[in-house]
């Protein structure tokens, strides 16, 4: 195994002291053009790898920046952590992913690490953490952003989409259809940016003049395929009279889409679903799926964007953005010629 250099030597090699090699490592104080250029040409012939655990026993921070996630299998996470990853990689840093899974014990493990770590902030997914181990980063001095999670964020600064608006503009396009009797289809919890989703529909309904007992509702029970398969069988067998679903997000609607097409029920003809989120499978679907498209990437990068400059001390970063849904209309709720 090939020896790591140390410090010595680069303070050896540069013509300098270890204090000044310690200043350049931690940008503790301004060192001279001359000086830096030496001190970077011996760590490039050395190979000098600053070791991150002693900047954080320092008192210095780490390069990382904290991604909570509850639930790894969702595919619209993809590019909201490309974006974050993108800003991360830019300004010198690295994104450390934490699946928190809706597990107590985790969210906590997890808090109590990345505190340890001295990550230099965190973007947290809505749901993805309790306000306890949230505040338990912050608390470590490591910002913290919301993301989704809309007037439920806890008070932290927060990125969202105007989940309500999004939920209004998918029932009002089914509406426009003709379609009275809807099944809205949620997911386990009672997550925040869902119940605005739901509750932008339920205002559609009234606007219409539409009774809010025609809008029925259903839920998944876990973010599995079997879950949202055994939810889009209860649809077709226990409401027969439903002509239409508001899904709220995308794997939820593509899995009902399956269940309907296997069942020979025809997609739009007979049953038209919308769905959330605008995922890349969405348009690839066997009938593609009308949806909210959400900017999965701008989510990310203006999450990361919010969390560097909280952590740089910037008292004028906004508390909370928020970015417009959009209607994306394909052949699961309109033919398509």
């Amino acid at each position: 195994m090939t020896r790591r250099a140390t410090i010595r030597e680069v303070a050896r090699l540069a013509d300098v002291s270890l204090g000044t090699i310690s200043n350049y490592l931690n940008d503790n104080k301004p060192i001279a053009p001359e000086t830096r250029e030496r001190i970077e040409s011996a760590i490039a012939q050395l190979g000098f790898i600053p070791n991150a655990g002693v900047r954080v026993m320092r008192g210095g921070r780490s390069h990382a920046i904290a991604f909570l996630i509850p639930d790894s299998g969702n595919p619209f996470l993809a590019e909201v952590a490309r974006g974050i990853e993108d800003v991360a990689i830019g300004a010198g840093h690295v994104v450390v992913t934490c699946n928190t899974d809706g597990d107590p014990e985790r969210e906590e493990h997890y808090a109590r690490a990345l505190s340890e770590m001295r990550v230099v902030g965190a973007v947290a997914m809505a749901m993805s953490a309790s306000e306890t181990a949230l505040r338990r980063l912050e608390t470590s001095g490591a910002p913290v952003v919301i993301l989704g999670g809309g007037s439920h964020g806890f008070g932290f600064p927060g990125i969202d989409v105007e989940n309500t608006h999004g939920g209004y503009i998918a029932m009002r396009h089914l509406l426009s259809l003709g379609h009275r009797d809807v099944v809205f289809v949620g997911g386990p919890g009672a997550e925040p940016q869902i119940e605005d989703r739901f509750l932008g529909a339920l205002r559609a309904l009234d606007e219409a003049g539409v009774e809010r007992s025609r809008l029925r509702r259903v839920n998944a029970t876990g973010n599995t395929t079997a879950a949202r398969r055994e939810a889009a069988e209860r649809i077709v067998d226990e409401i027969p009279d439903a002509t239409a679903a508001f899904c709220a997000n995308d794997m939820i609607a593509l899995t009902l889409e399956s269940v309907l097409l296997h069942r020979g029920v025809a997609v739009p003809g007979q049953f038209a679903i919308v769905g959330y989120d605008d995922i890349e499978s969405a348009e690839l679907a066997p009938v593609p799926l009308t949806t909210i498209r959400q900017p999965q990437y701008d989510l990310g990068r203006a999450a990361a964007e919010l969390v560097l400059e909280l952590a740089s001390g910037d008292s004028a970063a906004g508390r909370t953005r928020s970015f417009e849904p959009e209607l994306v209309v394909r052949g699961s709720t309109v033919p398509q010629l």
